[in-house]
């Protein structure tokens, strides 16, 4: 068995209240990040595992969260699915039908962004890339600007989509170089790979 890892593993979709009813979100369902959580357990793994919304519902919260736990893994997986913005203002009361118009929106934080200028040398990265168009220099790019050592890019149109318990296809992209192409892999399979894969790869990686 490999060297036990210190895991920091997040999943699953924030959400954005507008007001005490309604909210925004994504068609992230967490099953992803179930299955990370499984196969990390079943390499023998330390794990931290921040599931949204029930831990942190919003992006802002989420931050917070992982900032205060990031210094305490070797390894993050950051399989969230984050919400780019958020209402400007938010309602105590519910908004009436016939008051319901324009909603303005602000831009979140960065999560990985805000997390990798504090990263550790000793520290590996995974994050998930998903794109409609340009998927693999997308993805490439935003290894280098979040250093990322290891991203899992899947492309979504309204046609395919990652979402669920299905099938689905990926590119697992390694900072050194180099990517493993899945046509069609189930959520359990691609897991155990990139378990694996982080493993193998951390296993060369400095102390400090």
């Amino acid at each position: 068995m490999p060297k036990r890892i210190k895991f920091l593993l997040v999943s699953g979709p924030t959400r954005e209240p507008l007001d005490p009813v309604r909210y925004l979100t994504n068609h992230s369902t967490g099953v992803m990040g179930q299955r990370l959580f499984e196969a990390l357990r079943r390499r023998g793994h330390a794990v931290d595992w921040v599931r949204c919304p029930e831990e942190a519902g919003t992006a802002l919260e989420l931050l917070g969260v992982l900032r205060r736990k990031i210094r305490g893994c070797d390894a993050l997986i950051m399989a969230a699915a984050v919400c780019d913005a958020r209402p400007a203002r938010f309602s105590k009361d519910k908004i009436k039908k016939r008051a319901l118009g324009v909603i303005r929106l602000v831009k979140n934080p960065d999560i990985l962004a805000a997390l990798a200028k504090k990263k550790k040398r000793s520290q590996f990265f995974v994050g998930f890339a998903l794109e409609s168009k340009g998927l693999l220099k997308h993805a490439r790019d935003k290894m280098d600007a979040k250093r990322l050592d290891l991203v899992i890019a899947q492309p979504v149109t309204v046609k395919k989509t990652p979402f669920g318990g299905g099938n689905l296809e990926a590119y697992v992209i390694r900072r050194s170089g180099g990517h493993k192409h899945f046509a069609s892999v189930s959520k359990k399979a691609l897991a155990g790979f990139v378990v694996r894969e982080t493993e193998k790869l951390l296993a060369r990686w400095p102390s400090s």
